[in-house]
């Protein structure tokens, strides 16, 4: 099944204020989707309800045939949806290896027993994990850094981290929460060049960031909120020459001309 995520009139309030208003996104795996706004748009909201951090007061949340609507978050995990957040934080008192292996333990299908008296399968899938989680290292720069304790990390460095945790979970869908702020160019440049491999690999990603150019460069649909309202939505070209999104942006260069 070509999994796909959707929503469809999903709205949230926070007493009197509407934080999103009657909703439609379609995420799908191998595209990547951006969303974009002013500060309290609603797009980080709409992520924390299709994560099921907060729930919507309407609508539907679909991926596939499931109804994500009143799913707890570890369920919506192990369907296949995974996420990264504004504030990366790692786990306390682990080194960066033990932080990703923390990501990948959804992939053990050995039980408890299993593995507490090392039976030859829980020791193979060991070996393996262990093995996916240095391929993964290495691909975000961070094999070095391995056995360090990850608080001591760089902000940039945790950034990657947190990012290598949601892709150790296998995602079909991947939503990053503003995934580029607080990098430098040699890290934005390096995070485009990861987020165009995992669409390669089929993994599809709703993506929200402020640094406009960056995702109107990487992004293949465009939906653009504005205090809790889509105001517009289809192919970057189109939605960069939208006049609504100019006026949202108060005629910002970085939409008009970016390219």
């Amino acid at each position: 099944m070509n999994e796909i995520l959707r929503l469809g009139g999903v709205t949230k309030r926070f007493g009197g204020l509407v934080a999103v208003a009657d909703a439609a996104i379609a995420v799908t795996p191998g595209r990547i989707h951006g969303l974009i706004g002013p500060n309290g748009a609603g797009k980080s909201t709409t992520i924390s309800i299709i994560s099921g951090f907060l729930r919507a007061d309407a609508g539907t949340i679909r991926f596939g045939e499931h109804d994500l609507h009143r799913m707890l978050p570890a369920a919506i995990a192990a369907l296949g949806v995974a996420r990264t957040f504004q504030q990366a934080a790692p786990l306390a008192g682990l080194s960066v290896f033990e932080n990703l292996l923390v990501g990948m333990h959804r992939r053990y299908r050995s039980g408890l027993a299993s593995v507490l008296l090392r039976a030859p399968r829980a020791r193979w899938e060991t070996r393996e994990i262990a093995a996916s989680a240095w391929e993964l290292l290495e691909l975000f720069g961070l094999a070095p850094l391995a056995d360090t304790d990850a608080r001591l990390l760089t902000f940039g460095q945790l950034r990657f981290l947190e990012i290598a945790r949601a892709i150790a979970m296998r995602p079909r869908i991947l939503l990053l929460d503003e995934p580029a702020a607080g990098l430098n160019q040699l890290e934005r440049d390096r995070l485009a060049t990861l987020i165009r491999r995992f669409r390669g690999e089929g993994i599809g990603m709703l993506l929200v960031d402020h640094d406009v150019p960056f995702v109107f460069d990487l992004c293949d649909e465009m939906t653009v909120m504005n205090f809790g309202s889509i105001i517009a939505s289809g192919d970057p070209t189109t939605v960069r020459n939208d006049p609504q999104v100019r006026a949202a942006y108060l005629g910002a260069d970085d939409v008009a001309g970016s390219g």
